[in-house]
């Protein structure tokens, strides 16, 4: 599990099954992007099932990253997952970020890649960042 912004959290399903970690971490929720039902304890789980790839809906990413913004503009930590935290998770942190921030989804992907070592999205959900990151500053 990485901090890849303020507050944003990438990680794994198994990040998102370990209490101990969440807690030692502070995370008030978890965006879990799988089909999996990972029990996350008491912390709070919003559920957005994504695949990685070209299958999903644009709605899905949108409410993925809705969520996270939601959840941080509320000043809650919260950690994005996916099955690896290398694809899903961290395209929803990166187009997350360019609403919360003054960062272009160019240099969010950057600095995800800076503090998250696995970071490699499928171009589908590059394209649904970027159609995200596009229609947000309209």
């Amino acid at each position: 599990m990485n901090e890849v912004g303020d507050g944003i959290l990438v990680g794994t399903v198994s990040d998102a099954e370990d209490e101990s970690l969440l807690r030692g971490r502070g995370i008030d929720t978890v965006v879990s992007l799988t089909h999996d039902d990972p029990d996350t304890g008491p912390v709070a789980r919003v559920d957005v099932p994504m695949l990685d790839g070209p299958q999903n809906e644009y709605q899905s990413f949108v409410d993925a990253v809705e969520t996270v913004v939601a959840r941080r503009e509320a000043g809650q930590r919260v950690l994005v997952h996916c099955s690896a935290g290398a694809s899903r998770s961290p395209a929803v942190a990166a187009a997350a970020m360019t609403r919360l921030t003054d960062r272009d989804l160019g240099e969010a992907f950057e600095q995800v890649s800076a503090r998250r070592s696995a970071v490699d999205p499928h171009d589908a959900l590059i394209r649904r960042a970027a159609t995200f990151a596009t229609r947000d500053q309209e």
